[in-house]
């Protein structure tokens, strides 16, 4: 015959009710440990971060720094202001080459016509035109002179007004030339 043990349902309970037991309490203290290194690292990861911007905080509020911030921070004023006086130069300069009467190119061709023997005393340019006094050696000069300017594509006329014979021993010649200039596009 078979015995009939009435106990069995519960010791056999109380064995999975001691796994379970023991599994959440594991679970429990891996969780608690888990919590507490993420703490003790963030913990301890702020301390450093504090302890770094201190240092940096006496870097920067020490005298060489405070001292070149204000070099940096004059320079920067100087900056500024040079900059708006760059900006106001800048456009009196443009003004200044809009209205650029005879630019060196006119005063390059002007030169290239000049024959051997004659030389510039007094040169005076403005926006209607030239005019020269110079001397030469001979007549021929001045008329060679003459006819190569009015052959230039800026000359619009040219008028020799005064033409001067030596008084003493210099055997030069002197005269004054006007030069009507042409209108600039």
């Amino acid at each position: 015959m078979n015995d009939l043990n009435f106990f069995v349902p519960y010791t056999g309970n109380r064995k999975d009710f001691k796994k379970e037991y023991f599994y959440g309490i594991v679970l429990s203290i891996g969780l608690v440990l888990f919590i507490t290194v993420i703490y003790a690292f963030n913990y301890f990861t702020i301390k450093e971060l504090n302890s770094e911007i201190k240092y940096t905080q006496q870097n920067l509020n020490s005298n060489q720094n405070v001292v070149k911030l204000k070099e940096i921070q004059d320079e920067d004023k100087k900056l500024v202001v040079m900059n708006k006086y760059y900006s106001i130069v800048s456009n009196i300069s443009d003004g200044l080459k809009s209205n650029d009467f005879v630019g060196s190119k006119a005063i390059n061709e002007i030169n290239s016509c000049i024959p051997s023997g004659l030389y510039f005393k007094v040169m005076t340019l403005n926006a209607s035109g030239i005019q020269l006094q110079a001397e030469a050696k001979d007549r021929e000069s001045i008329a060679v002179f003459e006819r190569s300017l009015k052959k230039l594509d800026i000359i619009k006329e040219v008028n020799i007004t005064t033409i001067n014979s030596p008084s003493t021993g210099n055997t030069s010649l002197t005269f004054t030339l006007n030069c009507t200039l042409k209108e600039v596009d």
